[in-house]
C-alpha cells in the first residue's frame, strides 16, 4: 500500500540523491560516464542513454554494478538505486550505478549490452577509479532483477562481442530483489512487453525464462522475495531457487512473509535485515 508516510519517505530520498548529484557537479567531480563512443552511438543513437554513476569509496575495494527497476519502462533511482549505493558504500563496497536503456529503447539485447559494456568499462578503468573489478558483483531490482539474472547466465555470449574476450564478463555474485524471473508465466507484462516486443514467440519467452537456462557455472546468488508480491509473483523466485538447487548452484533465497514490492531497502518491513544477509552472503563468497 502506498501511504502518506511513504510518499514523503520516497521524496525525501529523491531530494537527498539530486543533492548527492549536485554536490558532485559543483566540485568539479564527472557524475556520468557513458559507455559508448560518439562513434557507437551515431551507428545506434539510443546507446546515448547508456552511462555509469560512479559511488566510489576507493581503496580498491569490491565493485557493485547497480540495476535499479523499473519493469525495463523506467528507472527507480532512488529507492532501488542512490538507497542500494550509499548502503554498499558503508560496508566497504565501490558502486556504479548502470542507467541501462528503457522504455522504446528497451528492446532485446539493449539491455543486456549495457550491462555488458558497463562491465567492460569498470574493468578497464580499475585502477584509475580504484576499484577491485576481479570482485564484482551484479545487483539488481525487479526488471534490473532480470536484467542481473539473464545476463548472469548467458553472459558468455557477450564476451565475444567485446574487446574479444579480453574482459571476462562473469560476475562474482549476484544480488536480486525481488525479481522478474520467467517470461513464460507468472511474469510482469510490462516487463516482458519491453524487452520482447508485443508479439513474442515462445521459443524467446523460453530463451529470457532464467529458470529455464541458468546451468551450474551460474555466479553464486542471493535473492529475497515476499509472499503476496502483486506485481512480480513470488513464484519466480521459488522456480529460481528451484533452478539453482538442481544445478547446485550456491545460493541463498530469503522469503518474507510481507512487505509487497518495490521496497528497496525494505526497512521498517519483514524483509527488513535482507541487505546484512546479503553483505554475509558476499563476505563469504567473494
Amino acid at each position: 500500500m502506498i501511504t502518506l508516510k511513504n510518499r514523503l519517505a520516497n521524496r525525501h530520498r529523491r531530494i537527498m540523491f539530486e543533492r548527492y548529484l549536485a554536490k558532485k557537479r559543483l566540485s568539479g567531480e564527472k557524475i556520468f560516464y557513458p559507455l559508448y563512443s560518439k562513434e557507437e552511438i551515431e551507428k545506434e543513437p539510443s546507446r546515448a542513454f547508456a552511462n555509469v554513476i560512479p559511488f566510489l569509496i576507493k581503496k580498491h575495494a569490491p565493485t557493485v554494478i547497480v540495476c535499479p527497476g523499473g519493469a525495463y519502462e523506467f528507472l527507480s533511482f532512488n529507492r532501488e538505486g542512490g538507497d542500494y549505493a550509499k548502503a554498499f558504500n558503508k560496508v566497504g563496497y565501490n558502486v556504479f550505478m548502470l542507467n541501462y536503456r528503457v522504455a522504446a529503447n528497451a528492446h532485446y539485447p539493449n539491455p543486456m549490452e549495457d550491462l555488458a559494456r558497463a562491465i567492460c568499462f569498470i574493468k578497464a578503468h580499475a585502477a584509475a577509479f580504484c576499484v577491485n573489478a576481479d570482485k564484482l558483483v551484479i545487483c539488481g531490482s525487479s526488471a534490473g532483477g532480470h536484467l542481473c539474472a539473464y545476463f548472469a547466465a548467458r553472459y558468455n555470449e557477450f564476451e565475444t562481442v567485446y574487446h574479444n574476450k579480453q574482459y571476462s564478463l562473469r560476475p562474482s555474485a549476484v544480488i536480486l530483489s525481488y525479481p522478474v524471473i520467467s517470461m513464460t508465466e507468472e511474469t510482469h507484462e510490462i516487463t516482458r512487453l519491453r524487452l520482447l516486443g508485443l508479439h513474442p514467440t515462445p521459443e524467446d519467452e523460453k530463451d529470457k525464462s532464467v529458470e529455464l537456462i541458468a546451468d551450474e557455472k551460474y555466479p553464486p546468488t542471493f535473492f529475497w522475495h515476499c509472499e503476496g508480491d502483486k506485481t512480480v509473483p513470488i513464484s519466480n523466485s521459488i522456480r529460481l531457487d528451484e533452478r539453482l538447487t538442481k544445478m547446485g548452484v550456491k545460493h541463498v533465497f530469503m522469503r518474507y512473509p510481507r512487505g509487497g514490492h518495490g521496497i528497496g531497502l525494505a526497512r521498517n518491513t519483514t524483509a527488513d535485515g535482507w541487505f546484512e544477509k546479503a553483505i554475509e552472503f558476499l563476505n563469504e563468497v567473494l
